[in-house]
């Protein structure tokens, strides 16, 4: 079945084409048509017309299209026009040819293609009931022709509304891959970022995003356009009704919400979608100026799941930070605690037990000491600052990726040859782009096994991370690996590997992605 849907859309349209034609030569050979005296004509445009279906289908399956999709409708209106010419004209069984130029054009092109298309067959009909009268002086077909507009401008329209809907979805499905494609946890506020990115999605007005952590604190985060200013003083009850009925939190926003604003959005939806994720209980809330529909609720619990991750991820990388920041100052009061102190607690003593008499003796030690001491804190406080220089051994990745399996509950095999130190700082960027490459693959991917191996080459440093999960949208259906365009690698990722010298290769294919990092030495 997938291969019908995957043919090319000309092919599809030729297919049509043909049988139609074929249809409508057998159907002139044995019945004739009307006028008697043109059926030798009308079999003869209609062999024409199957013959040149015919190669047409032919080429097309054969991966080559021999005209542009223009000149193919140009074709079929004319063929149509003179089959039209020479038999009952509009009243005529040859009519009907426009419904299956209609149905082309709407999967050609949009809403403006069948519009363009439908505007023939409607001059055609207008101009030949101007032709009666002018020529008979009365409407013959007067009441035929009123209802073959009428039936003329229904379908147009239903199908014009059809390519316009298959439109929008088409570009809905465009940002949410750009919203994957440019995730930036650098920004400065990739939370607010990700729930603007989901009311542009939903085509919303305004949204905020409301939710619990795990610490239970209720926290909210809001975009808004004008006429919406009043939700940026979003009360503790507003924010507590997104969690209840619908109809709760209408009468919330009815109760603050301008008078004034209400003649402005008669058709106003506000769409409530579930926000949830493994640290995180919440609701995305989205004002859209018309009626939601059905495919509204959908992409609202894409774009949802989006912002959760987002959210999720800020709390993983604030995690990261308060326990780097713990670590630090753990090592600053080790430090003064067996330095600083210690020394100061035998200053006590000695000069305790110290006599009267040798008193400035021992207030000259005293001076020594603490001179000593204030040198060794100057330099605890120097290397403090400059602990991002230090080297660390590349065997410390061992339980930082083992934390992060546990995070992400996911198995993560590690093949790890690489020896020697590198500086803190190009150590921390491996950590963080190991646990970045890790979140995406659980949460884009959902892969569940990953394999990590770091090796060196001729002092470049290598990391190599492949999961088992359903890789990149644009490669679902390859089962063979490819290099992912670099326009959809993941920014974040990217720019980090570019910050810091090394260089990024994202592969793909159904079974899963697979990253490859290099660093100079």
């Amino acid at each position: 079945m997938s291969e019908v849907y995957d043919a090319p859309v000309e092919a599809v349209i030729a297919c049509g084409r043909l049988v139609l034609s074929i249809v409508s030569m057998v159907a002139v050979a044995f019945g004739g048509s009307e006028p008697a005296e043109y059926t030798a004509l009308v079999l003869l445009v209609l062999r024409l017309y199957s013959a040149y279906s015919i190669v047409t289908l032919f080429m097309l399956t054969r991966g080559r299209q021999p005209i542009k999709s223009t000149t193919f409708h140009l074709v079929d209106l004319a063929v149509t026009s003179a089959l039209l010419l020479v038999t009952q004209g509009l009243v005529g069984p040859f009519a009907f040819f426009f419904n299956f130029i209609l149905l082309a054009a709407a999967l050609r092109w949009n809403w403006r293609g069948v519009a363009l298309t439908a505007a023939f067959p409607f001059c055609l009909v207008l101009g030949s009931t101007v032709a009666d009268w002018f020529i008979d002086a009365k409407l013959d077909h007067f009441t035929d022709s009123i209802i073959r507009e009428g039936y003329l401008i229904v379908v147009t329209g239903l199908l014009a509304y059809a390519s316009a809907h298959r439109e929008r979805e088409r570009q809905r499905l465009v940002q949410m891959a750009q919203w994957s494609a440019s995730s930036d946890l650098s920004s400065g506020e990739p939370i607010f970022e990700s729930v603007r990115r989901a009311a542009l999605v939903l085509d919303a007005d305004a949204a905020f995003a409301v939710w619990h952590d795990e610490t239970k604190a209720l926290k909210s985060l809001l975009w808004q356009s004008g006429g919406y200013e009043f939700l940026q003083e979003c009360s503790q009850e507003m924010l507590l009704a997104s969690f209840g009925e619908q109809a709760e939190l209408e009468k919330e926003v009815q109760s603050v919400e301008p008078v004034t604003n209400n003649p402005d959005h008669p058709d106003r939806s506000i769409l409530v979608t579930p926000l949830n994720s493994a640290t995180v209980t919440g609701r995305l809330v989205a004002f859209i100026p018309r009626r939601a529909g059905s495919d509204d609720k959908v992409i609202a619990a894409i774009v949802a799941a989006q912002v959760g991750v987002e959210i999720e991820r800020q709390i993983h990388l604030e995690r990261a930070k308060e326990r780097a920041a713990f670590e630090e100052r753990e090592h600053l009061v080790r430090d003064l605690h067996d330095g600083l102190l210690q020394n100061l607690t035998a200053f006590r003593l000695h000069l305790e037990g110290a006599p009267a008499k040798d008193g400035g003796h021992v207030a000259k030690q005293v001076i020594e000491l603490l001179r000593g001491e204030q040198e060794k804190i100057r330099k605890t406080v120097d290397a403090f600052r400059s602990r991002e220089a230090d080297n660390i051994y590349l065997e410390a990745l061992r339980p930082v990726i083992s934390e992060i399996a546990s995070n992400w509950g996911c198995a993560i095999k590690l093949d790890l040859t690489a020896g020697g130190r590198v500086p803190r700082r190009k150590f921390n960027e491996f950590s963080l782009l190991i646990a970045e490459s890790v979140a995406n693959a659980v949460r884009h991917g959902n892969a569940s096994e990953l394999t990590i191996v770091v090796f060196s080459n001729d002092g470049e440093i290598h990391i190599q991370i492949c999961d088992n999960g359903r890789g990149f949208p644009v490669t679902s259906t390859s089962s063979e690996n490819v290099d992912i365009p670099p326009a959809l690698e993941p920014k974040s990722l990217k720019d980090r590997t570019l910050a810091s010298g090394g260089t990024l290769r994202v592969r793909s294919s159904r079974r899963g992605a697979s990253l490859n990092f290099e660093f100079p030495p």
